[in-house]
């Protein structure tokens, strides 16, 4: 515990880490709250064009002004409306599409910035400190213009989280109901080109794009609420910031580097085992409903066909399913343990409560056979093949539907009576 507190503490101890902590938190609520809507809206080719796209706007901020955080800011963020009304403009006057405007428009102003730089003869800037980021670096004017930034983006967010929520997702609702899409988006511009001159000396403009996705897309993996999207978006993101940091500073790590590889990770642990679309969760709930799936087959197969004894009944239930019978063994044994089978004189009998699920098994195979024959879904010598791979799957609620919908039919296009609920 001891060193855990040291580890944490002793940081804190110089005034640049704390303020490039106070600066990371605030680029992790910034970028996570604008990149969330930037993520729903497809638009991370764009948040990509304006991170390098402000490049001629600090550059020429720089030189009327100085370097002032002030200027800068003034620079980068009418280079960065600009980009976006340019990218608009030449997609709806010309046959380019929006990526291929996105890549010219971007381009080129990341060249004239260049180009801008290669000018300052009498004053060196160093373009790696912008484009790859020094949190450490952080003075006490960035570290106020970042807090005002992120204010200003959190009220925005509140006061107009319908608007955007609206536009984000439904845009012809929108206009119905009079909101502007065109405002919305260049406004959500406006507030992404803050966002990312809140970033540039935290991360660099290189890898602000990654503080603006990765956060809202891991959360997207966890949730598809958008309230709880944007605060889950933040926390990543204001961790990832954070444990970058200590990474960089007892690690000896570049700062910006060392918080978007943070990012990446939690991204890659989501990815792994988000509850809904984790690989490897989703790989267990299959293997778990291919275990359901082939309990419920051997119940519906004991409940058809009578077996004079159990190795009868397990050759033919390995022949019908294609199952080795070890596997068809040990779906007896848990069917047992659940007492949905047993064996009174030795042989295998399913239960009431197992009569009860090779029931209800028959009635969704044959309500879904007829129900697919008479919408013409598929073939009629496709529906049987059609109706196994739903059976395990329809819920009561909707074969209730399904059934009141069909008119409660008594017999299946094979002529097989229809189960009734009970």
């Amino acid at each position: 515990m001891d060193i855990l507190t040291k580890y944490i503490t002793e940081p804190l101890q110089y005034e640049f880490i704390q303020r490039a902590l106070i600066a990371s938190i605030m680029v992790g609520v910034s970028c996570g709250l604008i990149g969330t809507y930037i993520m729903l809206r497809r638009l991370s080719l764009i948040g990509d064009a304006l991170a390098h796209a402000v490049l001629p706007g600090v550059v020429i901020g720089f030189m009327i002004a100085g370097k002032g955080a002030l200027s800068l800011f003034i620079g980068a963020l009418t280079a960065g409306i600009l980009t976006s009304v340019l990218i608009s403009y030449v997609e709806r006057n010309s046959k380019i599409k929006e990526d291929t405007s996105i890549g010219i428009i971007f381009t080129g102003a990341f060249a004239l910035g260049i180009l801008l730089v290669s000018q300052l003869k009498q004053v060196h800037i160093d373009l790696s400190s912008y484009l790859f980021g020094d949190v450490l670096g952080v003075s006490d004017s960035d570290l106020i213009l970042s807090s005002v930034i992120t204010v200003v983006i959190i009220i925005s967010v509140i006061l107009f989280y319908r608007q955007l929520l609206v536009t984000s997702f439904d845009p012809t609702m929108a206009h119905i109901i009079g909101i502007s899409t065109a405002v919305v988006h260049y406004f959500l511009m406006t507030l992404l080109s803050m966002s990312i001159v809140a970033g540039l000396q935290s991360v660099g403009v290189i890898l602000i794009i990654a503080m603006l996705i990765t956060p809202p897309a891991t959360a997207f993996l966890i949730t598809d609420k958008l309230m709880k999207l944007l605060l889950l978006s933040c926390m990543f993101g204001v961790l990832s910031a954070v444990i970058g940091l200590y990474l960089s500073y007892h690690m000896n790590f570049a700062s910006g580097a060392s918080i978007v590889l943070v990012s990446v990770f939690f991204f890659g642990l989501a990815f792994l085992f988000s509850p809904k679309e984790g690989v490897f969760i989703r790989m267990l709930r299959r293997k778990k409903n291919s275990k359901i799936n082939l309990t419920e087959d051997i119940i519906k197969l004991i409940s058809k066909e009578e077996y004079s004894d159990n190795s009868g009944l397990i050759e033919s239930i390995s022949e019908k399913l294609g199952i080795p019978k070890n596997k068809i063994f040990t779906s007896l044994s848990r069917l047992k343990k659940m007492e949905l089978i047993d064996q009174p004189n030795g042989k295998y009998e399913l239960t009431e409560k197992g009569r009860k699920v090779a029931e209800r098994l028959v009635r969704s195979h044959r309500l879904w056979e007829t129900y697919i024959a008479e919408k013409n879904i598929v073939n009629i010598e496709d529906i049987h093949q059609e109706a196994e791979k739903f059976e395990h799957i329809l819920s009561d609620d909707l074969l209730s539907e399904i059934d009141e919908e069909l008119g409660h039919p008594l017999k299946d296009p094979h002529g097989s009576p229809i189960p009734k609920k009970h």
